[in-house]
């Protein structure tokens, strides 16, 4: 006797499978290119659960329209609909600021978390435990003056990618 097959289900039709977590790992090399922000690092893991990136043996993130760099002995990226809202730079954490061709703001923690508006850039920064800084400072349009500063804990906010208001 024949069997009664029951009629296809158009695949339009089928729900997505919402229980499905992406899980990314890389290992050697690993370099990724996007137009707000790269970066390269020896290993990665990205959990779509958490929303967050981990960045493993010397990372280096880098922001060409800002100018700024940071590297840290490992960095977890925090990233919300699709763009980078924050990072966690652990351990010898080092952030640069281009001011220009010559002059680069230079801040190193032991711990850095670094706050990113829409755009990637920059907007604030917390170095935690030894923190040391250098900062170009303008004077008539012109660089005159270097400040250094050593603390246990530095903040900074910034607006256009431009230093604004330093705290320590």
């Amino acid at each position: 006797e024949d069997e009664a097959q029951a009629p296809a289900v158009p695949e339009e039709t089928v729900p997505q499978d919402t229980t499905r977590i992406a899980l990314i790992t890389a290992k050697g090399n690993v370099r990724a290119f996007r137009t707000d922000i790269q970066f390269k690092c020896d290993s990665l893991i990205f959990f779509q659960l958490d929303s967050l990136a981990r960045l493993y043996n010397s990372p280096v993130i880098w922001n060409e329209e800002g100018a700024h760099q940071y590297s840290a002995d490992s960095i977890s990226l925090k990233v919300a609909n699709d763009m980078l809202e924050q990072a966690s730079l652990m351990s010898d954490a080092f952030v640069t600021i281009r001011e220009e061709e010559n002059c680069y703001d230079q801040i190193k923690g032991t711990e850095m978390m670094a706050y990113f508006d829409s755009t990637a850039n920059l907007r604030r920064f917390d170095a935690l435990g030894g923190a040391s800084a250098i900062f170009f400072l303008k004077e008539n349009d012109a660089f005159a003056t270097v400040n250094k500063v050593e603390c246990t804990m530095l903040s900074a906010n910034l607006s256009g990618g431009e230093l604004e208001r330093i705290y320590y």
